[in-house]
């Protein structure tokens, strides 16, 4: 879904931010539930619509129906609405959220420093109680690490 994705971002002539959201609210939503393979194109196309609305400018933002329509995700717009809803409830209505996209858009470096600081500050805190070759994984709705 995230190459459908890809493609419907430039399809709807959108901000590369808007795929970016999109792609992290689908991975967000979906590490907090689990959801039936038939419904992950409603999925996808929701959290591509609620990203559409929250980047784009107002004019730019697709209208519910043609999106519908014109990405043949397989679903209706009340469908759509349904499942925003859906997603806007598991996240707890957060939708603004760094993506990948946000840190290769820092050009301030003592914003990036200050980032790395913020990060090995809290994995040191961690690694003296793990064992070698931890992976640290990030979970946004909780704002914590977890290590596997």
């Amino acid at each position: 879904v995230i190459q459908w994705l890809a493609k419907l971002k430039y399809q709807f002539n959108l901000y590369p931010e808007t795929f970016a959201l999109a792609s992290s609210l689908l991975d967000r939503f979906l590490a907090t539930v689990k959801a039936h393979p038939k419904y992950l194109n409603c999925i996808a196309i929701s959290c591509f619509f609620l990203a559409a609305k929250t980047v784009e400018e107002d004019e730019k933002i697709p209208v519910l129906k043609v999106l519908a329509r014109d990405s043949f995700c397989g679903c209706s717009s009340s469908e759509i609405l349904r499942m925003e809803r859906i997603i806007l409830d598991k996240l707890n209505w957060d939708l603004h959220t760094a993506t990948p996209l946000d840190f290769l858009h820092i050009m301030d470096s003592s914003q990036l420093i200050h980032c790395r600081e913020l990060v090995a500050y809290h994995l040191s805190a961690l690694q003296s109680a793990l064992p070698l070759n931890s992976v640290y994984v990030y979970r946004p709705l909780k704002h914590t690490l977890v290590t596997c």
